[in-house]
C-alpha cells in the first residue's frame, strides 16, 4: 500500500507558509505502518486525531524526487509570474509619473500637475503592492469612502477653491443639489486634470469624418477600452488644427493617423458622410460685404462684444479675415466655409450695434444672420469649433433681437455641439507645454464658459430648462488674460513672475466673475422647478427647501463680497471698457437671481405653509426690485444689443411691476416711474422695453383706482361713518340714513 501511494498522482496544490508542497507519496509512516489511507496533509487526520506525530521521511527514489522538483518549480514559476505582472504596472505608472515631472519643469504652473501629488501617488502604489492577488470586490461603503477622499470626486464639478463638503443640512438627493457650501461657489480655477480618471468620464473617439468626438458612460469605456486593444495607438486625446486653420487655428479635434485604424466605434463608419444640401448654395456663392463694411463690422464686434462673450481668439480670426478675399469673384475655390459662417455671424451681431435710421422694418444684420445660417447647416453631420462659434453667435444675435425663445433654441445647439467635442471635459485633453497647444486649451474653455454662459442667461430669463447640467461638466476656468497677452504668457519660461504690464486689469475678469454667478443663477432655477415647488405643501419637505434657500442666498452674498476691484461699479470710475460693462450686467443678474430665489416663496400658496418666511421672503424680492432699477440707470449706454439687453430689460421690467402694489405708495411708485423712464430709454434698442413700459403704466393706473376703492370700502363698513364723509355726498340733499343702509 505504500508503494501503490507513493505512485499516486499529487492533490493540488496550494501555498502554505514557508513555501512548502504537498507530499508526493501520501502515506505517513505512522499510517504505512498500520497500513490505514493516509490523506497526504501535514499533519494527516488519523495522527491529529490521536494526537501523534505525523512523520514522513523523504524519499530518495528518483521518480518521486523528480515529481517533487517539477511540481515546486512550477509554483515558483507561477508565483514570479503574478510578481511580474504587478512589478510590470508599477513601472508604467512610475515612467509616466517622472515624464510628467520632466515636463512640469518646463510649464507654466497653470497646467495645474502637481509634483508633490506624483510622488504621492507613487508612493502609494508602491506601499498598496499585495503580496497575493484577492480577487474580492470592495463592498459599497468602501467604494464612497474612496470617492469622498477624492478631493475633485465631488459632484460640484467645478470648484473656485479646494471643494469643500456640500451642505450637510440637506440630506435628500433633490435638495442638496442646489446646496452651495459656504466656503466656495462650486466653480474651480485650478487648471489641473484628474488624474487617472480621464477613462471614467469618456473618451474622445474617431467619426465618420476621421475627427473625433466625445463618447461618454462607464459602458462605453468597456468598448473603448476593447476598440483601443484591437488596433493601439489609433486613438489620441490630443487638439489639433482644423484643415482651414493656422498654426494657432481654433482647436479642432482630428484625426492625427494617417491610415484608418483596423477596428473603429461601431456608432461610426469611416468615410461615411452626410451628403450636401443641394439646395444650399456653396460657400464660394454666397455674397459678402464690402471691405469697408467688413471692416467696420469686425472692429465694431470686437471692441464691444467680444469680451461680454468671448468665443472666438482674436489674433486667429483677424489673421483668417485678412487671408479672406474681399469679394468673391468667381475664382474663390478655396473657401473656408466654417470659417465664413462665423465671419457672417459676427458680421450680424456687429450690426445690431449700428444706431437705425426708424425707416428699417427687419431686423438689423438680418441678410448676415440668414446666410451664416445657411453655412451652418450646409455642415450638417460634422463636428468643429467653428460650428459651436456659429450658432453661438447667433443666439447672442436673436437675443439682441429680443427674440428669445430663438435665442433660447441656439444655446441649446450650442451646448450640444460643444459637448459632442467634450468641450465640458477638461480631462479629455493631453498635457501639453507647446504654447499654441495651450493657447487652444484656453479658447476651449473659453468657448465652453459662453455657451453655458447663454444656456444659463436664456434659461432663467424665460423659466425654461437648461441644457447644461452641471452634474456631467468638468471645466476649469479660463485665464484671466486678454488676448493678446495669452500667447506670450505662455511662452514665458517662468509665467509666475510676469513683467507689470501684465498685472494690469484684465477685460476677461468681468466674464470670469460672471460665470460664478451663472453657476449660482442656475442652481436657483434648478431649485424652482415645478416638481420642488409642489413639495412646499410637505412642512419637512418645505424646512429642507428653506435651507437650500438660504444655503443659495449665502452663496450670493460670498459672490457679491468676492468680486475683484475691476468689476465694482464706483461713481470715480472714469474708465468704461468690458469690465464696467460685464459690471452692469451683473448686478442685474445678480438682482434677477434674488428675484428668483425669493419670489415662488411670497405667494399665497407658499405663505400658508411657510408662514412668516413669506413675509421676509417679499421683503427680499422687493430689495432685490429695487436694486435693479437702480443698476439700471447705466444700461441704455453701456450694454450693448445681446442676450444680456434682454435680460436686463425682462427683470427691469418685472422689478416695477413688484414695487407697484407695495407700501408706503409714495416711495414704491417713485421707484416705478424711475423704471419706466429707464424702459422708455431703451426702446430704441429693444423691442421690449417699450411693451414693458406700456404694462407697467396701466397697472400703476389701475392701482391708484383700486387704492381709493380701497378708501371707499373701508369707509363704508366703517359704523361711525357719516354721509358727509362718503366722495359724491354733496350731490345729495339727505340729511341722514338709518344705521342699516350703511351696511347693506
Amino acid at each position: 500500500m505504500a508503494d501503490g501511494s507513493a505512485d499516486a498522482a499529487p492533490p493540488k496544490l496550494s501555498l502554505p507558509v514557508g513555501f512548502g508542497v504537498s507530499r508526493i507519496s501520501q502515506a505517513c509512516l505512522a499510517c504505512r505502518r498500520k497500513k490505514v489511507k493516509c490523506d497526504g496533509q501535514s499533519p494527516c487526520h488519523n495522527c491529529s486525531s490521536r494526537c501523534l506525530t505525523c512523520e514522513y521521511p523523504k524519499t530518495s527514489d528518483n521518480a518521486s524526487s523528480s515529481r517533487q522538483y517539477a511540481s515546486s518549480l512550477e509554483e515558483r514559476c507561477q508565483q514570479l509570474d503574478q510578481f511580474c505582472g504587478r512589478l510590470e504596472s508599477l513601472s508604467i505608472e512610475l515612467t509616466e509619473s517622472i515624464l510628467e515631472i520632466k515636463h512640469l519643469r518646463h510649464a507654466p504652473p497653470d497646467l495645474g500637475l502637481a509634483v508633490d501629488d506624483e510622488l504621492q501617488q507613487a508612493a502609494h502604489a508602491l506601499q498598496s503592492l499585495p503580496t497575493v492577488y484577492s480577487g474580492s470586490i470592495p463592498t459599497m461603503n468602501e467604494l464612497s469612502i474612496e470617492v469622498n477622499a477624492t478631493p475633485d470626486a465631488g459632484h460640484e464639478l467645478i470648484s473656485e477653491h479646494a471643494p469643500d463638503n456640500i451642505s450637510d443640512t440637506n440630506n435628500d438627493q433633490d435638495i442638496s443639489d442646489e446646496s452651495i457650501d459656504d466656503g466656495d461657489f462650486g466653480l474651480s480655477k485650478d487648471n489641473g486634470e484628474i488624474k487617472g480618471m480621464p477613462s471614467k468620464f469618456g473618451s474622445l473617439v474617431t467619426d465618420s469624418y476621421g475627427k473625433l468626438r466625445y463618447l461618454g458612460g462607464a459602458t462605453n469605456n468597456v468598448l473603448v477600452e476593447a476598440v483601443k486593444g484591437l488596433s493601439p495607438g489609433s486613438f489620441t486625446s490630443i487638439y489639433n488644427s482644423s484643415p482651414g486653420s493656422s498654426n494657432l487655428g481654433q482647436a479642432s479635434f482630428n484625426h492625427t493617423e494617417n491610415a484608418p485604424p483596423e477596428f473603429e466605434i461601431p456608432l461610426f463608419v469611416r468615410g461615411q458622410k452626410w451628403q450636401e444640401l443641394p439646395y444650399l448654395p456653396r460657400a464660394e456663392d454666397v455674397p459678402r460685404p464690402p471691405k469697408y463694411v467688413a471692416d467696420l463690422l469686425v472692429n465694431l464686434y470686437f471692441d464691444q462684444l467680444h469680451y461680454t462673450f468671448p468665443v472666438l481668439y482674436k489674433p486667429h480670426f483677424m489673421s483668417c479675415y485678412r487671408q479672406m478675399s474681399p469679394s468673391p469673384s468667381g475664382s474663390n475655390d478655396n473657401v473656408d466655409a466654417k470659417f465664413l459662417s462665423v465671419f457672417f455671424a459676427v458680421c450680424a451681431c456687429a450690426s445690431t450695434l449700428i444706431p437705425l435710421d426708424g425707416k428699417s422694418t427687419s431686423f438689423p444684420g438680418l441678410d448676415y444672420y440668414q446666410k451664416s445660417l445657411i453655412l451652418y447647416y450646409a455642415s450638417t453631420g460634422e463636428a468643429s469649433v467653428e460650428r459651436v462659434q456659429c450658432v453661438a453667435l447667433l443666439a447672442m444675435c436673436a437675443g439682441g433681437w429680443n427674440t428669445l425663445t430663438q435665442s433660447w433654441t441656439f444655446a441649446g445647439q450650442a451646448v450640444r455641439a460643444a459637448q459632442d467635442l467634450g468641450m465640458h471635459l477638461s480631462s479629455l485633453t493631453a498635457v501639453s507645454t507647446e504654447p499654441s497647444d495651450l493657447i487652444k486649451q484656453q479658447l476651449s474653455r473659453r468657448i465652453w464658459w459662453s455657451v453655458y454662459c447663454l444656456d444659463r442667461v436664456t434659461s432663467i430669463c424665460l423659466g425654461r430648462p437648461m441644457a447644461a447640467d452641471d452634474s456631467d461638466c468638468h471645466c476649469d476656468l479660463p485665464l484671466d488674460k486678454k488676448d493678446e497677452e495669452l500667447e506670450v504668457y505662455f511662452q514665458n519660461a517662468e509665467p509666475s513672475v510676469e513683467s507689470p504690464t501684465m498685472t494690469t486689469s484684465s477685460p476677461m475678469t468681468g466674464f470670469v466673475a460672471f460665470i460664478q454667478l451663472c453657476h449660482i443663477g442656475g442652481k436657483i432655477q434648478k431649485l424652482h422647478s415645478p416638481s420642488r415647488i409642489r413639495e412646499l405643501q410637505d412642512a419637512k419637505k418645505a424646512r429642507k427647501f428653506l435651507r437650500s434657500v438660504v444655503s443659495l442666498q449665502r452663496a450670493l452674498d460670498r459672490w457679491l463680497a468676492g468680486l475683484p476691484d475691476d468689476v465694482r461699479f464706483s461713481a470715480n470710475a472714469t474708465e468704461r471698457g468690458p469690465n464696467l460693462t460685464m459690471c452692469v450686467i451683473m448686478f442685474i443678474v445678480h438682482a434677477g437671481s434674488l428675484l428668483n430665489l425669493y419670489r415662488s416663496l411670497s405667494g399665497s400658496a407658499a405663505q400658508a405653509t411657510l408662514g412668516s418666511h413669506g413675509d421676509e421672503a417679499m421683503s427680499h424680492c422687493v430689495s432685490a426690485a429695487r436694486s435693479c432699477i437702480n443698476a439700471a440707470e447705466l444700461v441704455r449706454e453701456l450694454v450693448p444689443p445681446s442676450h444680456h439687453l434682454a435680460f436686463c430689460v425682462h427683470y427691469l421690467t418685472l422689478s416695477g411691476l413688484i414695487l407697484i402694489p407695495e407700501h408706503p405708495r409714495e416711495k414704491a411708485h417713485a421707484d416705478v416711474e424711475k423704471c419706466i423712464r429707464f424702459l422708455k430709454g431703451l426702446e430704441s434698442t429693444c423691442s421690449g422695453a417699450s411693451k414693458g413700459r406700456a404694462i407697467i403704466e396701466h397697472l400703476l393706473k389701475d392701482s391708484s383706482a383700486l387704492n381709493l376703492d380701497g378708501s371707499l370700502a373701508d369707509l363704508l363698513n366703517d359704523p361711525n361713518t357719516s354721509w358727509n364723509q362718503l366722495p359724491g355726498s354733496e350731490l345729495f340733499s339727505y340729511s341722514s340714513f338709518s344705521p342699516d343702509f350703511l351696511n347693506l
